[in-house]
């Protein structure tokens, strides 16, 4: 670590090992409850596959978007949060398809 002063303040260039540090935080640009065209394409998936399919499609796609995700080094705890905001953006998606067609 190297530091410098200047008028009584002391700056380093340090820098944290962890990305889960605490005061760090994790910038998404492109929030995956944003990318409509995303959740749109998973809700159509999901209208027509059912069951144990639609499970395993499910595991399919999230585990693809989470593999992304992690290679961009975004932290666990984020790629969670991220995850939850999709999940619930494409069951909104979806309620709200079901209540135009009723």
């Amino acid at each position: 670590m190297h530091a410098f002063q200047t008028g009584g303040v002391v700056f380093t260039n340090y820098k944290p090992r962890s990305s889960n540090s605490l005061g760090m935080a994790d910038l998404i640009p492109f929030p995956l409850h944003c990318r409509t065209a995303l959740i749109r394409s998973i809700a159509d998936d999901l209208e027509i596959i059912h069951g144990a399919a639609a499970n395993v499609f499910w595991r399919k796609r999230i585990a693809g978007i989470v593999a992304e995700m992690r290679a961009s080094g975004l932290a666990d705890i984020a790629i969670r949060s991220e995850i939850l905001d999709l999940q619930n953006a494409i069951q909104t998606e979806m309620w709200e398809r079901a209540r135009r067609q009723a």
